[in-house]
């Protein structure tokens, strides 16, 4: 039987370590390149980065970090924004939207309170420069909120041997904490924390400027918070567990895995920067090729007879310089230096288009014209072409924020016993201060985020879009609507929803044999899209006639309802669309209860008509239509559709 904790927990972060090895230097020269230290290479005898050589004339070393600019390009092309999150109800109960809205509404406050669009755009900046990154959610205790924190790969371990992230049992994420803080949370541990000191591990603890890598401050040592697919949960330094939990209090794996480039059977994401790590290198060595030369051609030799009677020190190249010689000797020329190749600049021109085809981003992209192009719609065009290439990575980062947020919900479900009061700006701009406690939060979180709302570019794009459409016509103004406030907090959604819930109500009471009333600020289009779908189904025709009948009146009624009919006058003044009464002369009153399908509408009708001759003080009025009512009535054989006697 396997242990529950491994007892050997260091030795496996240690192997975990070592076979990122190679990993680490790829990481280790992505960064060196990325601020511009691009003349290395590394040498395995001394263990670490040495200056590389260019060639045996190489005075000259130019660095032309092109990496910097493509970087901060695609990182702004992935900037963010607050995403179109839905939280879907466990029911279409009215307390559960309410649940489900709340919900929206604490995800909302959480990424505005918890600063998460600077945490992603940390995130993002380790994909792009590394290829791999992790958020980890949790709940903290000392502040009393969830909080979700950014990993780089330099601190993620994962099970030795495992070609997935998903593949590996446990995920161990590494701080570094002060050991007087660790003291404070773990005071039975004080003597083992006291003797802890930074390990092998701890050397890629990151740089200081440009220098060499070092370790962490003194004071400091490593934390390793182990989780484990099982849902056990540990925090360990060295081969010593501080804390252990036999199961997180929630069921989605509370760290999200994130890579720029998935490549199968590779654990590691690939990042940007490593596919042109060796065309940079080229770049630089082809440039500073030909501006060697140019210093040469800028500077040619000269030819001097040894007997010109010329010193070596007479010829500076300095202007107006007057060389003496003897004109018997011969005088001195100079050598024009050899025209550089045209194939010298065709091949740094290949190498720059080289890094633009494998890192997606073209001039048109990075703001100059293209050759050939001068359409502006076309360099729009060639624009989204560069950008679609990041929706892989998008949908990848769309996938751990819906994860992250399904984390928030459900450790708020745990922790938030006590409401907390939330100020935000609700759907319509407006400050508003929302409750959220436990009690509020949905019991199992459902969460969806709409594809591309994450990223202001797409959502902008798509906006324009809409609005486009909206102005040449080809869409309506509730269509349009619909679009845009998907980006705007979800009002469609959330009131399309709770107008659905509140027709299913009305269809489960017509459906339990009781009289329903549906106004014209309901929300006719869900209530029509319900019934329909109800009569549609083998339990609407295994109901009694009279009940079917009554259905589809309120669906003809719904259906008709604001229809310029003579008799809807009084339904319009009563802002009522079911049941629907005639406002003329008494004798109309009837042939309209007549022209009712079923008798449980007939005699609605006949009510309600009654009680407004009643409310209106004509009690003659009232029994005058109680008695025309009854006079008009449908005459009808069993089985048959209904017709007027």
């Amino acid at each position: 039987m396997p242990e529950k904790f491994p007892t050997n927990i260091k030795g496996l972060l240690r192997e975990s370590y070592t076979e990122k090895t190679s990993e680490r230097r790829l990481w280790d020269m992505s960064l060196k390149f990325l601020e511009g230290r691009q003349w290395l290479s590394f040498d395995k005898r001394l263990d670490g980065f040495v200056t590389s050589r260019m060639g045996s004339d190489a005075q000259t070393r130019v660095t032309v970090n092109l990496l910097l600019n493509i970087t901060r390009n695609i990182t702004s092309r992935l900037a963010l924004s607050y995403p179109s999150v839905v939280v879907l109800p466990a029911s279409p109960s009215s307390e559960d939207i309410e649940k489900a809205k709340s919900s929206e509404l604490a995800l909302r406050y959480y990424w505005h309170n918890d600063n998460v669009k600077y945490t992603l755009e940390t995130a993002i900046k380790w994909l792009v420069e590394c290829g791999t990154c992790a958020l980890h959610t949790f709940y903290d205790p000392d502040r009393d909120r969830v909080r979700t924190e950014v990993v780089g790969p330099y601190d993620i371990f994962f099970e030795k041997g495992v070609i997935s992230p998903e593949d590996s049992s446990w995920v161990a994420l590494r701080t570094y904490v002060s050991k007087h803080n660790l003291k404070k949370a773990y005071p039975d541990k004080e003597e083992i924390i006291e003797a802890a000191g930074a390990d092998e591990m701890s050397s890629d603890y990151g740089t200081v400027s440009t220098g060499t890598t070092n370790e962490p401050p003194k004071d400091r040592i490593s934390v390793f918070e182990v989780y484990w697919r099982d849902g056990k949960h540990a925090i360990v330094i060295g081969n010593t567990y501080l804390f252990k939990e036999d199961e997180i209090p929630i069921s989605t794996f509370p760290v999200q895995i994130i890579r720029y480039t998935e490549v199968n059977r590779r654990l590691w994401g690939l990042s940007l920067l490593a596919p042109l790590l060796d065309l940079q290198l080229l770049y630089n060595k082809a440039r500073s090729q030909i501006i060697h030369n140019v210093e040469l051609m800028g500077n040619p030799k000269w030819l001097v007879p040894k007997t010109s009677g010329i010193n070596q020190q007479s010829i500076t190249s300095r202007p107006g310089e007057k060389i003496y010689y003897n004109p018997a000797g011969g005088a001195p020329q100079q050598v024009a230096a050899a025209a550089m190749p045209a194939y010298v600049m065709d091949n740094v021109m290949r190498i720059q288009g080289e890094m633009s085809d494998v890192s997606g981003i073209h001039s048109v992209t990075l703001g100059k014209r293209a050759v050939g192009v001068s359409s502006g719609k076309a360099m729009q065009v060639l624009t989204q072409q560069d950008t679609s290439q990041l929706q892989i990575t998008q949908q990848q980062i769309e996938r751990g924020v819906k994860a992250m947020a399904t984390c928030v919900l459900e450790y708020m479900k745990v922790y938030y016993s006590m409401p907390k009061m939330m100020g935000m700006l609700d759907e319509y701009g407006a400050v508003s201060f929302e409750s959220i406690a436990s009690t509020s939060i949905v019991d199992t979180p459902e969460v969806f985020i709409e594809a591309g709302s994450l990223f202001k570019d797409e959502a902008q794009d798509r906006d324009a879009k809409v609005m486009e459409l909206l102005e040449r016509g080809l869409i309506d103004n509730e269509t349009a609507l619909n679009e845009l406030s998907f980006r705007t907090g979800n009002a469609f959604i959330s009131k399309k929803v709770r107008g659905i819930a509140h027709a299913r109500d009305l269809l489960d009471a017509a459906r339990a044999g009781m009289n329903i009333e549906i106004f014209l600020h309901d929300d006719l289009v869900a209530a029509k899209q319900v019934f329909d779908d109800f009569i549609k189904t083998g339990e609407f025709y295994e109901m009694e006639e009279e009940r079917q009948e009554y259905i589809r009146d309120v669906l003809v009624s719904i259906a008709t309802a604001g229809a310029p009919v003579e008799d809807y006058e009084t339904a319009m003044m009563a802002n009522k669309v079911f049941p629907r009464a005639a406002g003329g002369d008494r004798g109309a009153i009837g042939r309209n209860i007549a022209a009712a399908n079923s008798p449980n509408t007939q005699q609605q009708i006949i009510q309600e008509q009654a009680a407004r001759a009643q409310q209106a003080g004509t009690a003659a009025a009232a029994e005058g239509a109680l008695t025309q009512g009854l006079e008009g009535n449908v005459s009808r054989a069993p089985g048959s559709r209904g017709g007027v006697s």
